[in-house]
């Protein structure tokens, strides 16, 4: 295991981990500076230990929020404040060097956005009082509450993007992941949230079958190609379903499968579904299951890593088994709080919220399951792979 400390004990900062690789951190470092208000770009070398600012700004209205995408050779920043009008930047790594600044102004409010690539971005707007009647009328045409925008950081183009299946959610709903060297895209279509889901089923007799989880993929290209092109149907290919009696959740993904939680509300089993990148092969994986005899437990899922782990409230600790992709069975202390991750399946790492008269704080806890050796530390963490990063 690893361990990367990026906290700045000397000044005040805000800090958001932008990607974790094998041999750089990158992080976004916001701080006042004189009276005014900065945004640091930051490059962490690990092997030198090393630090390099990418890019530093002046952020002159505090309304705005960013949020950061990394590739392997640019990082992209969209700054938005909740408006019609948002922000995109895209910087080179290796120099900083500013290869876009657009300001884009859309019909609707900014809700979210996400990355696919380095040259694209999708944006979801929802109605405001400034064009309240053109959502209206896009409502009655098209039974939708959010406009989807795919923008073209080399074209400086956004083109709308009006396949029902891909416009009804959120920028959370978009994962890409690659198969030999291909971008391929997963649109999550989860009916509501767990609760409204099985409420759908409790009431399934005045619903019917309609009311269904789905997960479409296809190849990232084919999807840019479909929505330039104006098409109304997007070329999707349906990885799995459930119906109302049913529950598909996206659970994380591995250098081979990807996973998504699966429950049958008749006989409540939960298990974990593998489906095989490359050759769409499904199987089911891990039990969720409680059995009769067994203590009150919950799961926890680090999507990031794609493992699962089962989690008990004992009167002397927490105990941790690996379910998914894990083989600890450890315990440790109430008082280092809730359990976040595990690290070559011996560390775990937990962390504690507390406040004083500044406000609320985290304390961070790395606990070694063979030793016994704790250690603890004022701050947050980021947990990939084998490496904890404290900013």
């Amino acid at each position: 295991m690893t361990v990367a400390d990026i906290r700045n004990i000397v000044t005040d900062s805000n800090v958001e981990i932008i990607e974790i690789s094998d041999t750089m951190i990158y992080y976004a470092e916001e701080k006042n500076e004189e009276g005014h208000n900065s945004l640091f770009i930051l490059e962490y070398n690990r092997i030198t230990r090393s630090e390099r600012v990418i890019a530093n700004y002046f952020l002159n209205n505090p309304a705005f929020v960013q949020h950061y995408f990394s590739f392997p050779d640019m990082i992209i920043v969209v700054m938005e404040n909740g408006s019609g009008v948002v922000w995109v930047m895209r910087l080179e790594k290796a120099t900083g060097r500013e290869r876009n600044m657009a300001q884009i102004h859309f019909v609707g409010d900014y809700s979210s956005c996400t990355a696919l690539d380095e040259s694209h971005v999708v944006f979801f707007t929802v109605e405001n009082e400034t064009d309240h009647e053109l959502f209206r009328t896009y409502q009655k045409l098209t039974g939708l509450n959010k406009v989807v925008y795919l923008y073209d950081l080399e074209q400086e183009k956004y083109f709308y993007i009006k396949d029902k299946r891909a416009c009804s959610l959120g920028a959370e709903n978009l994962v890409t992941y690659d198969v030999d060297g291909e971008k391929q895209l997963l649109i999550l279509q989860p009916y509501g949230d767990e609760q409204e889901k099985e409420r759908c089923y409790r009431n399934a007799r005045w619903l019917g079958d309609n009311v269904s989880d789905r997960v479409w993929k296809c190849p990232l290209i084919d999807f840019f190609v479909a929505v330039k092109s104006g098409e109304n149907k997007l070329p999707l290919g349906l990885c799995l379903s459930a119906g109302t009696d049913g529950l598909v959740r996206y659970a994380g993904m591995d250098s081979r499968n990807l996973y998504f939680r699966i429950k049958y509300y008749p006989t409540n089993d939960q298990r974990i579904c593998a489906v095989e990148k490359r050759s769409g092969k499904k199987s089911v994986v891990a039990a969720l299951n409680l059995g009769p005899d067994e203590q009150d437990a919950h799961f926890v899922i680090d999507t990031s890593a794609a493992r699962i782990y089962r989690v008990r409230e004992m009167e002397d600790g927490l105990c941790i088994d690996g379910v998914l992709n894990s083989s600890i069975h450890a315990k440790y202390s109430h008082e280092l709080g809730e359990f976040v991750s595990c690290v070559e399946d011996r560390i775990l790492i937990a962390r504690y919220v507390t406040s004083d008269e500044n406000g609320p704080f985290e304390i961070s806890s790395i606990y070694d399951s063979q030793t016994g050796e704790q250690k603890s530390f004022d701050g947050r963490c980021a947990v990939k792979g084998n490496t904890v990063v404290l900013y």
